[in-house]
């Protein structure tokens, strides 16, 4: 099989509090990037299929020179090409990125899985592998957390409310990839990852699109009102029994 995964670097969401600040725009400082933890399961799952099916995969990932470590890391652990689709770092319209993708998958040579992570680990919007599949015309299995290759086929274990589906999925499909044990992604070899170093990333200039548009961010102040009620057993019931009573008065119970 021949599987085409998506990739996303992101600041580092182990930052420490604080470096990461919000007035107006994201500023960042000197936060590290990172391999986005679901593109990890997403990267994980594309081996896996690859391996079993004696296949290959391409690793795709959009926006700046930032993103090359995800690339890097897709190629430590065995993708035969890295392509980077150019764009600004920062936000962008879900939409707009499934449609730089499809243009990059595309100029790849088409595949027959598609394998994006759940949501990004930073705007955590979780639409654009599903936006891709419509552009694709492809069926679309969200939450897969494992995959068997059936012959030309795919059996699919995916998270559903209340537990888990199976099912035999005909390639081509899109799928986006979950956490769970079995999509945690291994570790490269520190071999594999000195070649990777100097393996070349494919950049692709894909055309632009109309896209929305983040005119402001801000972070959310959170206040937090209360008073301690004291006494013996009786006296807090009673003074808490107050609290309710002022509260419903208040039209909070509405």
């Amino acid at each position: 099989m021949r599987i085409i995964c998506f990739l996303k670097a992101i600041l580092d969401p182990e930052a420490p509090p604080g470096a990461i600040r919000f007035a107006g725009k994201v500023e960042s400082g000197e936060v590290a990037t990172v391999l986005g933890p679901f593109e990890g399961n997403a990267l994980e799952l594309s081996v896996q299929i690859a391996q079993a099916s004696a296949g290959g995969f391409v690793a795709v990932a959009m926006g700046d020179a930032a993103q090359d470590i995800a690339l890097r890391k897709a190629l430590a652990l065995g993708a035969e090409r890295a392509v980077r689709v150019d764009a600004p770092a920062g936000f962008q319209d879900p939409l707009a990125v499934a449609r730089r993708l499809k243009a990059a998958a595309e100029e790849a040579g088409g595949a027959d899985v598609y394998v994006f992570g759940r949501q990004a680990g930073d705007w955590d919007m979780g639409v654009t592998a599903g936006l891709f599949a419509g552009l694709m015309d492809l069926p679309f299995a969200p939450l897969v957390q494992h995959a068997e290759v059936v012959g030309a086929n795919l059996r699919l274990r995916r998270e559903i409310a209340g537990g888990y589906e199976e099912s035999l999925r005909v390639a081509p499909l899109v799928v986006s990839v979950t956490n769970g044990p079995l999509t945690l992604m291994r570790l490269p070899k520190v071999k594999d990852v000195m070649l990777a170093n100097r393996k070349p990333i494919d950049v692709l200039q894909a055309a632009a699109e109309p896209s929305l548009e983040i005119a402001e961010i801000a972070q959310a102040q959170v206040t937090r009102q209360g008073r301690m009620i004291t006494g013996d057993a009786a006296q807090q019931a009673a003074g808490l029994a107050a609290e309710l009573r002022r509260f419903l008065v208040a039209g909070g119970g509405n």
